[in-house]
C-alpha cells in the first residue's frame, strides 16, 4: 500500500486500468474515444473513430480527457512555447437514419489553464528515470499558449469556451457480427473561439473509410481519411492545406513549418473498457506521444458509453 501510495497520478490510473481489466469480464473495444488534444491544433477538423453497429439504435456518450504538455521549440522565423493543461468534455449523440445509414452530432467543451498535474508528471517521471525534457525550466502550473511565425498566438488567462461543433454521416457497406466495412463524411461548423482556439474560425470538412474485423475475443480495426479546413484564422492561412490522418496515428500539418509539434503526431494509448450493467460501459485511459514532441506529453481520459 506504501509503493501505490508513493505512486505519481499517471501510475495510478495505469493501476486503475489493470484493476479493471482483471475485475470482471470486458468487452473488446477497437478504438478508444481519444484523439490528438494539441492545443494550437484543436480546432481543426479531426473526427472521432466511427465504430459503431450499423443495428446499434440511439447511443449517447461523454467522454472527460485532461491534456497536460509542456512544448518549447524554437526555428529561425517561428518559436513556440505550449504550457497549460485542458479539460474536455465531449457529448455526442448518434443514430440510425435507415438501415444502413447512421448520423452523429458531436460538441465538445474546452477549459483551459494552468491544471494540477504538473508535480504528478515530474514525479512520474523521476520514478521511472524518464527524461523530464523542458519541465525542470518552467514554472509548475502556468497556461502559456504562444507562437510566433506564420502568424501570432498568445494565450495566457485561463478560461472555458465551446468547441467547433461536428456533424457526421456513415453508410455501411457491410455490418455482421464478425466483420463492419463503413464510409464516413462530415462537416464542423465555426462554433468555437479562434482567440481561446477552440476553433479554426471556418466550415471543415472530412471523408474516411472504417474498417473492423471481430474475433471472440480480439477486435482490429482501422480507419483512413482525408481533412479539408475551408480556412484558417489561426495561422493566417498556413493551416489550409488537406491532411491524412489514421487510427491510431493521426497528421495535422502547418505548410512551411520546422517545427514539430505542428507536423505530423503518433499517440499510444492505454485502456481498459468496463460494463456496467446491461447498458452502459466505462472506457478509461491515457495517451502519450510516441514520436517525442509531436503530441500532448500525455493525456487522461474517462468516458462512459451506452
Amino acid at each position: 500500500m506504501d509503493a501505490l501510495r508513493r505512486l505519481p497520478l499517471p501510475g495510478l490510473l495505469a493501476a486503475a486500468c489493470l484493476a479493471v481489466a482483471f475485475a470482471s469480464q470486458l468487452r473488446a473495444e477497437e478504438f478508444f474515444p481519444t484523439r490528438d488534444e494539441n492545443p494550437l491544433l484543436r480546432g481543426f477538423y479531426r473526427p472521432l473513430a466511427s465504430d459503431t453497429r450499423a443495428d446499434a439504435g440511439a447511443v449517447l456518450a461523454a467522454t472527460f480527457s485532461i491534456m497536460n504538455t509542456l512544448e518549447a521549440e524554437k526555428r529561425s522565423t517561428q518559436q513556440l512555447l505550449v504550457d497549460g493543461e485542458s479539460d474536455t468534455l465531449r457529448l455526442s449523440y448518434e443514430d440510425s437514419i435507415a438501415h444502413d445509414w447512421r448520423y452523429r452530432v458531436t460538441v465538445p467543451v474546452i477549459r483551459d489553464s494552468g491544471g494540477f498535474l504538473d508535480s504528478s508528471i515530474a514525479s512520474w517521471h523521476r520514478f521511472f528515470g524518464l527524461n523530464p525534457g523542458s519541465r525542470p525550466y518552467y514554472a509548475k502550473n502556468q497556461l502559456v499558449y504562444f507562437y510566433s511565425g506564420k502568424s501570432r498566438v498568445d494565450m495566457q488567462e485561463s478560461g472555458t469556451s465551446i468547441g467547433d461543433v461536428s456533424a457526421e454521416a456513415g453508410w455501411y457497406a457491410a455490418d455482421s457480427a464478425t466483420r463492419t466495412i463503413s464510409f464516413w463524411g462530415g462537416v464542423e461548423a465555426p462554433t468555437g473561439s479562434k482567440l481561446r482556439l477552440t476553433g479554426d474560425g471556418a466550415w471543415d470538412a472530412a471523408l474516411w473509410a472504417h474498417a473492423a474485423r471481430r474475433w471472440p475475443d480480439w477486435r482490429v480495426g482501422v480507419e483512413l481519411g482525408l481533412a479539408q479546413p475551408m480556412g484558417d484564422e489561426v495561422f493566417a492561412g498556413s493551416a489550409h492545406v488537406t491532411s491524412a490522418f489514421m487510427r491510431v496515428a493521426a497528421t495535422r500539418g502547418v505548410a512551411g513549418t520546422d517545427l514539430r509539434f505542428l507536423g505530423p503526431s503518433a499517440q499510444f494509448t492505454v485502456g481498459a473498457v468496463r460494463q456496467l450493467a446491461h447498458r452502459w460501459r466505462l472506457q478509461m485511459g491515457f495517451a502519450e506521444d510516441a514520436a517525442v514532441n509531436t503530441a500532448p506529453d500525455i493525456t487522461f481520459f474517462l468516458g462512459i458509453h451506452d
